[in-house]
């Protein structure tokens, strides 16, 4: 069953969408009235987008289940309080958003004590990745979690500068203005790679 979470980006008919969108509003009612089986669906429902995107805010190194598990804790316990006055998906990107946030918080922490007693926390590179992708991947973590939220939310995540500015609550112009410098720096690490692999 497909969700606004989870459409695909060719158009879909009207009817399908429509009834998808009245299913998860559905579970989302039942839910907020403390229905697990409810909410257990719209877990299973919308926890591939909310993995793959808690994936790409972290970056590699993350335990990916235990953000899951907080998202979808965050969003159990807030449920009740969701007034419907946004999506519902962007609701749990926000939360997801900060799970993320707080994850990198606390690894800069311990990243600042462990390099103060001179280990490092750096885990090598995989063997094997082709050199653009990695290029790519490292310049998407180099980026501020600002930039890189941004960045995910519209061009991974398919995301509307709207949808993203209200998920991380900002200016729809601080959106813009935050994409053209994420794709500025991928595009520079991107343009350096390819002159270091041309012969």
């Amino acid at each position: 069953m497909l969700t606004r979470l989870d459409a695909p980006s060719h158009a879909d008919s009207s009817d399908e969408v429509r009834a998808s969108d009245a299913r998860l509003d559905s579970l989302v009612a039942q839910s907020r009235l403390g229905n697990r089986d409810g909410f257990s669906e719209l877990v299973e429902l919308t926890e591939p987008r909310i993995r793959r995107l808690l994936g790409r805010l972290a970056c590699r190194g993350a335990d990916l289940d235990d953000l899951v598990q907080e998202t979808y804790l965050r969003a159990w316990r807030s449920l009740p309080g969701f007034r419907s006055e946004s999506r519902f998906s962007t609701w749990l990107f926000r939360i997801a958003t900060n799970v993320a946030s707080t994850w990198r918080q606390s690894r800069r922490i311990v990243a600042t004590l462990t390099d103060d007693v001179g280990v490092s926390l750096r885990s090598p590179p995989e063997l094997g990745e082709v050199p653009l992708v990695e290029a790519y991947e490292r310049a998407l973590s180099g980026l501020s979690p600002e930039l890189r939220a941004v960045f995910i939310l519209h061009e991974t995540e398919g995301m509307s500068y709207r949808d993203v500015a209200e998920t991380l609550g900002c200016p729809i112009g601080t959106v813009m203005s935050r994409l053209h410098r994420a794709r500025l720096k991928i595009l520079d690490e991107l343009r350096e790679r390819l002159e270091e692999l041309t012969p």
